[in-house]
């Protein structure tokens, strides 16, 4: 893995133009205050010699223009900055999504976190990862600038220079010893963070349940002492870098006070005086942005590993940088993403599960072969591993010895394989986005209306599609809830059969059927030849099974 700064280079180069160019703008502005220091020092000069002369003036609106074109700059370079940092916290937020949503390949992250954590981790870290940069640009400004005032302020009086040059350098890197501190009150309000993120999720998932056992009181309660907690964490992790910043304002407001001292033992004029006081009190930043690096760093461990957390390891060689790795994305002018690509279809002659073992579901030594056209069920009693055996099949599940073959090719990346054209998966509860039918149906592929009707057909959809008012324009909702629980999982069906995968695998899929339109789903399937790897305790299923595989 690369240094932080070289990780963080890297996003910054997603949109370079944006990202470097308001960079610059930083950097220029913190080096412009030289300029109007030096303005305000030749007016009091000018002020003490000869009161208010023309010159005076003079000098006075070319220091209010100075002051004006420094706004200028800042915004500027701060409009510019943001669309760079926004496009580069897209492209990480997208390289995790990217990770969490892979099905094989070397992409593929496993899920080791909760779904609230993971939005937490999206919404905070990307920015925490970022702000090293951020803390860097300031302080090459910072550092320009400062080296410019010493330079300046050397011709007035070295050793006064020297006083408050001295002190600050040293106090920037006394930062270092508190910056272990400032990391584990970070790590700490991310966590409870996380927590809180988390529990809401579970909370939503699980209204219903709260509401008919009567739980909200508990739960409410339960909210209130990780609030809590969050709310310490967070407190303690935003003090602590409140007193960075001001004990590092504070020491470097003492040195500039020395320096003053120092420089009283000679007889400057009152523009020397200013010009003094101007340069030292806009190199307070230098110590400050210093400690901003060290602590920066520290906040950037912490978020850099929540987020690598979420993402695939990296490879063998260390080429592949997945958090900061470059792709297509329509974020703020940028080129469109590719469409989703299919890989080559390899017709399924027979499918051929050997010895398949998953020991802490109870597999152990599954075997069992399915034939293109035939209708294999997996049955058994509740807990018996119907829904291990098809999801250790299609690589959700890892397992822990045995093969699964496509006709005499073994598969090794499961996930990455049984994917259509191969493989289209249904499992028993069904998810559906909050967009139009059409949509949920299509999930980004090109396919006509006239396939997803015929898809319809086929997972007995047809009639309800044709009652729905807006057709395939239909809005389901959130998770499909404009739709019964019966009409999400045939749904689900067109869904995969309209991607006419060479094996359709379903999960209990029928549970919210009645029985007329069960026999329906399963009849049309046959008829149409689809072979067919199903979980499913139904009469109708079995009854019409080719094979069927008892467990437990």
């Amino acid at each position: 893995m690369s240094s932080p700064e070289l990780r963080v280079a890297r996003l910054g180069n997603f949109r370079a133009r944006w990202y470097w160019l308001g960079t610059v703008g930083w950097v220029a502005w913190f080096v412009t205050p030289l300029g109007p220091g030096w303005l305000i020092g030749r007016v009091f000069h000018e002020l003490q010699l000869r009161g208010a002369s023309s010159r005076f003036w003079q000098l006075l609106v070319v220091l209010l223009l100075a002051h004006m074109g420094s706004a200028l700059l800042i915004f500027s370079a701060h409009r510019t900055y943001v669309q760079g940092v926004e496009a580069a916290k897209s492209l990480v937020r997208t390289n995790v999504i990217n990770g969490q949503l892979a099905s094989g390949g070397g992409d593929a992250a496993t899920r080791t976190v909760p779904v609230g954590d993971i939005l937490v981790r999206l919404r905070d870290d990307p920015f925490d990862i970022l702000f090293l940069l951020d803390n860097w640009a300031d302080m090459v400004g910072a550092l320009i600038y400062g080296i410019g005032a010493v330079i300046l302020l050397s011709q007035i009086d070295p050793l006064a220079t020297a006083a408050g040059l001295v002190p600050m350098v040293a106090v920037g890197f006394a930062n270092r010893g508190i910056a272990n501190l400032a990391r584990r009150y970070r790590e700490a309000a991310r966590r409870s963070s996380s927590a809180v993120g988390d529990f809401l999720n579970a909370a939503f998932e699980a209204s219903l349940t709260v509401k008919v056992s009567g739980a909200r009181r508990h739960l409410l309660d339960r909210f209130d002492v990780l609030s809590a907690e969050r709310a310490k964490a967070a407190v303690r992790d935003s003090t602590w870098n409140e007193v960075i910043w001001t004990v590092n304002g504070a020491a470097a407001d003492v040195c500039v006070g020395l320096a003053l001292v120092v420089a009283s033992r000679r007889n400057l004029d009152a523009g020397e005086i200013t010009l003094f006081a101007s340069y030292l009190f806009g190199m307070v930043w230098l110590p400050m942005r210093l400690g901003g690096i060290i602590v920066g760093r520290r906040r950037y461990a912490v978020s850099a590993s929540r987020l690598d957390a979420l993402l695939a390891p990296a490879t063998a060689s260390g080429s592949v940088d997945r958090l900061v790795e470059h792709r297509d994305l329509p974020v703020l002018g940028g080129p469109p993403a590719a469409a989703p690509e299919r890989g080559p279809r390899i017709p399924l002659d027979a499918l051929v599960v050997d010895g398949l073992t998953v020991t802490a579901r109870g597999l152990d030594a599954v075997s069992f072969t399915v034939l293109r056209g035939s209708l294999v069920v997996v049955s058994g009693p509740v807990g018996s591993g119907k829904t291990s055996v098809l999801r250790a099949v299609v690589g959700l599940l890892a397992i822990d010895s045995g093969k699964v073959f496509w006709n005499d090719r073994a598969i090794d990346d499961r996930a990455a394989f049984f994917v259509p054209p191969q493989c289209a998966y249904v499992p028993q509860v069904p998810r559906l986005f909050a967009e139009s039918l059409r949509d949920n149906l299509r999930l980004g592929h090109t396919i006509d209306d006239n396939a997803l009707f015929r898809a319809a057909q086929l997972a007995a959809f047809g009639r309800d599609l044709a009652d729905l008012p807006q057709g395939l324009d239909t809005m389901v909702g959130a998770r499909g809830v404009r739709l019964s629980g019966g009409q999400a999982q045939r749904a689900a069906a067109t869904r995969a059969v309209a991607h006419q995968p060479e094996l359709l695998v379903l999960d209990d899929l029928t549970s919210a059927l009645d029985i007329e339109t069960e026999i329906e789903l399963w009849e049309q399937l046959l008829a149409a030849g689809v072979t067919v790897l199903a979980a499913s305790n139904r009469p109708a299923a079995l009854a019409r099974a080719t094979h069927v595989i008892h467990l437990g």
